[in-house]
């Protein structure tokens, strides 16, 4: 029954299925074929474990090649938050004295003027910055030196520097009297000559003691020697083309009417009479007729009695006017450093902050991404395979 029941069945399947070859190796090889077939819509995986995200691999020769130039990186991002906290903390230290300096050459503008002493040197210039002294002398006002031009008020002016020969020493130094229209450089063109140029042996300056500064050497440099026009104000370089010691005054802002000159003398130039009538035209009118009379006689009693000035002294010009006759406005006397110290301290210590924070997160991803061996390597798939099969 069993060798008829195989019979049967192996009829069936050559009805079923037509069979290429009657030898039995080919027989058996069909039947396995066959069986086969009934298993294909069955999808198996052919992966036993999940890959492992890495960001580089010991075979790949590319990434080997590209090391050193990641240890320089590496190397630059560690040295990132240190320079740059150092750098921070220069300045702070650049901070403090900066202050302290202001606040100390804010102070010297609240002292009173004092004589310039004769030993004077421009070694001592640091030392006397932004303190206001008084010079007694004389003008040289066919030497004048002009820097600019500079805008002033939408105007196009120079500032003025002018010799100065001191009565105590003999010395000869440059005063920045003060800034002047272009249209006022030539002095037959200037108006208020006891303003705009003062003469006389024996005048008294109120200045302000500046420390030269060296010019730079991207600035322009004066290229015509015999030329008085300068760009910048180059202390060393005006001082040396008119004979003067490289010391830089500044007069002071003001708008009073009060002439430069000794009563010895005022005594020799009578020219005060000839511009009086011409000068009261810039003067302020007072609304009261009673002090006009006491100011004139007041003037009349100060020439009888030898005064030092026979003006007005409260009588005050507007720069408008002192602009249109030429006189040299002064600079007002305020502190011209910068202290930007803080600004630049808020920004190394930040920029330390942000490089620091970028190097935790590159270290925390080369440590995650990172196979340095073969073996690592295998490790980690070995624990990979542990927690999730």
């Amino acid at each position: 029954m069993s060798s008829l029941g195989t019979k049967c069945a192996d009829r069936l399947l050559s009805n079923i299925l037509p069979i290429p070859s009657k030898n039995a190796i080919a027989r058996s090889t069909y039947l396995l074929s066959s069986r086969n077939q009934q298993y294909r819509g069955i999808l198996t995986s052919t992966v036993d474990w999940k890959p492992i995200k890495t960001g580089r691999s010991p075979n790949d020769d590319s990434r080997k090649d590209g090391s050193f130039g990641k240890k320089i990186v590496l190397g630059l991002m560690f040295a990132m938050p240190i320079i740059s906290f150092y750098l921070g903390t220069w300045q702070m230290r650049r901070l403090k004295w900066k202050t302290k300096l202001i606040a100390a050459c804010e102070s010297k503008l609240t002292y009173e003027p004092i004589s310039l002493p004769k030993s004077f040197t421009p070694n001592m210039c640091e030392e006397w910055e932004y303190r206001k002294v008084t010079l007694s002398g004389h003008f040289l006002h066919n030497e004048e030196m002009f820097v600019g031009p500079r805008k002033k008020n939408g105007e196009k002016g120079y500032f003025l520097f002018t010799p100065f020969i001191r009565d105590d020493t003999g010395e000869k130094v440059l005063i920045e009297r003060g800034w002047i229209s272009e249209e006022k450089v030539a002095p037959d063109s200037r108006n208020l000559r006891h303003l705009s140029l003062p003469q006389g042996k024996h005048l008294k300056v109120i200045c302000l003691v500046r420390a030269p500064k060296k010019r730079g050497s991207l600035q322009w440099a004066k290229k015509d020697p015999n030329s008085r026009l300068w760009q910048l104000p180059d202390i060393y370089d005006m001082a040396k083309s008119s004979g003067c010691t490289p010391i830089q005054f500044q007069a002071l802002y003001d708008m009073k009417d009060h002439p430069m000159i000794k009563e010895d003398t005022k005594k020799e130039s009578p020219s005060n009479n000839s511009t009086s009538s011409f000068w009261k035209f810039w003067k302020r009118e007072s609304s009261d007729s009673e002090n006009q009379t006491q100011t004139t006689t007041n003037n009349v009693s100060r020439l009888n009695t030898g005064e030092e000035n026979p003006t007005d002294q409260t009588i005050e010009f507007d720069e408008r006017q002192f602009i249109k006759a030429g006189v040299p406005i002064g600079r007002k006397p305020t502190i011209d450093l910068k202290n930007n110290h803080l600004q630049y301290l808020v920004t190394w210590y930040g920029l330390s902050l942000l490089s620091t924070i970028f190097l935790i997160v590159a270290l925390r991803k080369v440590k995650r991404g990172g196979v340095i061996s073969q073996d690592q390597m295998i490790k980690e798939k070995l624990k990979h395979t542990r927690k999730y099969m």
